[in-house]
């Protein structure tokens, strides 16, 4: 990945001894011929002044210029080497398959574009993401994306090592709709006790640890984000990261689910069954799930499009408008948490209620009851929404109508939130308007009008258990308006239950693979199903 001239050695076989010895299996597949030379000589990384590299070749992420509108920061506070520093920082992405990859691609070029324009919420990313990679069984996929081209430039042979899933066992077309291919390409990369996290992937092992939370971006829609996501998330948990902390870091899956009325309307059967089992096996392997539907994103109000500078070059077409407002409640959910030594001595001065990612959601044993024949704990559904309001002044009345805006008009999936157990909210914008929501959050009216119930409709409950409404709060002095985002916590969701009442009647009366695949799972599909929704709260 370096020209000759780029070396820190004078041959071929010195620079992979000094920076790539650790990668014994990449060297035997790229470099067979040398690899008796290389591993002949002594390790240059038991000499104290040379460093050895670990993992396949990526570049780092860029530190914050000082031309990106942020003031200097003083010599008391990090400099730029704690803005390369992953340690704290909130999400370690990794988009997989398709669908995964372009919203990584729409996230990165939302990065450059707030740092090409010197804005100064450019931070929110660099200071939010520990790392990122993207991974797929689509070598062709991989190559047309802005991650492969412009962030690392590689070729073909640099994205077999670094990005594929199922290296070595297939022909890199993909896993079509087949979700058992892509779970089955995955687990072959960790036989005989494999680990392409230190061998040959971009994903960096100590930047997964360092993340406050890791964050998975795929579809349920096909095979490869379907399939392998969860078996990924696994083999972190079980490889990567540390099982002796008291408390677990946590897992997100920001999921796209199955297209409806549209491609998979009536004839969408394997897409409907790959969503089922899909979403069942992500509720195993993480904490939380956050789905999106294209059909409600395509839906929302132009007003939360951020803008993305050249997304028409690596976006396909259909879904260049549509991710732009999921970027934007990442956005968002990323901006909740940025570390606040970042914004030390700076313009930009985010000030307010700074939560953790596990502050976004309760677990499920929190909520209901202790069912003894349940096979596992599943995840939270968190349903997205977020609002934007311009207003010169904001009262109650201003208010109802952000609430409005984000919880019916701009919710990123259809879900009835007077359904919910749930949800955790924040309020964002300038410093003159945020003086008078303040003390609106502060009073109660905020939580009051979530209460509603037009709303989360609190008291529209059985037994003892509440509502939990939790409303954050912030200053972000570059923005004109006011924005709501917000998480709901398992709500009754039509497109969910349009793919279990399929799956369901697939089990009873079908007689084919996908009936048997359903059947297979089944005892995992209930758990994560007979959670949504209030019936089942005590």
């Amino acid at each position: 990945m370096e020209r000759t001239g780029q070396w820190d050695s004078d041959t071929l076989v010195e620079h992979i001894r000094a920076r790539h010895r650790d990668e014994r299996q990449s060297i035997e597949t790229m470099y067979p011929d040398l690899v008796e030379d290389v591993f002949s000589g002594p390790d240059p990384a038991e000499s104290p002044e040379n460093g050895a590299s670990t993992g396949a070749t990526m570049g780092t992420e860029d530190p914050i210029e000082t031309d990106t509108g942020i003031d200097t920061i003083a010599s008391e506070t990090p400099t730029d080497d704690h803005l390369d520093d992953a340690y704290g920082k909130k999400w370690y992405l990794i988009g997989v398959g398709g669908a995964g990859n372009n919203i990584l691609d729409a996230i990165l070029l939302r990065r450059d574009t707030l740092e090409e324009n010197h804005e100064q919420r450019a931070v929110i990313w660099n200071g939010g993401l520990a790392g990122y990679g993207a991974l797929n069984t689509n070598v062709s996929e991989l190559e047309q994306t802005y991650y492969a081209q412009e962030e690392h430039g590689y070729s073909r042979n640099d994205l077999l090592p670094n990005c594929i899933i199922g290296f070595g066992k297939h022909d890199y077309a993909g896993a079509g709709f087949r979700w058992d291919l892509g779970r089955d390409l995955i687990e072959a990369d960790f036989e005989d006790d494999a680990n392409p996290f230190q061998e040959r992937w971009d994903i960096k092992q100590q930047h997964l640890k360092d993340s406050q939370a890791i964050m998975f971006i795929h579809s349920v829609t096909k095979g490869t984000g379907c399939g392998a996501t969860p078996v990924l998330a696994d083999m972190i948990r079980e490889r990567v990261l540390d099982d002796d902390f008291v408390v677990q870091k946590p897992f997100f899956s920001s999921i796209v689910l199955p297209s409806r009325g549209r491609r998979y309307a009536d004839f969408g059967g394997r897409a409907k069954v790959n969503g089922i089992v899909g979403l069942t096996r992500a509720s195993k392997a993480v904490d939380a799930i956050i789905p999106f539907d294209n059909q409600r994103l395509d839906s929302v109000k132009s007003e939360i499009h951020p803008r993305i500078n050249r997304l028409d070059e690596y976006n396909p077409p259909q879904y260049q408008e549509i991710n732009k407002p999921l970027v934007a409640f990442l956005e968002a959910f990323t901006m909740s948490s940025v570390p606040q030594f970042l914004d030390r001595e700076a313009t930009m001065s985010i000030m307010g209620d700074v939560f953790d990612p596990a502050d976004s959601f309760r677990p499920v044993q929190d909520k209901y009851q202790v069912d003894p024949e349940r096979e596992y704990t599943p995840a939270v559904i968190l349903a997205p929404v977020l609002g934007r309001m311009r207003a010169d002044s904001f009262d109650r009345s201003k208010l109802e109508i952000l609430a409005r805006n984000a919880l019916f008009q701009n919710k990123l999936a259809e879900f009835d939130p007077t359904t919910s157990w749930g949800g955790t909210f924040l309020l964002y914008g300038p410093n003159e308007k945020m003086e008078e929501i303040s003390k609106l959050v502060n009073d109660g009216v905020v939580s009051e009008i979530l209460a509603s119930d037009e709303f989360l409709d609190a008291d529209g409950t059985n037994g003892s258990e509440s509502i939990d409404i939790h409303v954050n709060q912030l200053v972000t002095p570059y923005l004109d308006d006011v924005y709501l985002w917000g998480t709901l916590w398992n709500p009754e969701m039509p497109p969910l239950e349009e793919m279990y009442d399929h799956a369901k009647k697939l089990k009873q009366e079908g007689n084919s693979e996908q009936a048997d695949n359903i059947r297979d799972v089944w005892s995992d599909i209930e758990p994560l199903f007979s959670c949504l929704g209030r019936e089942n709260m005590p």
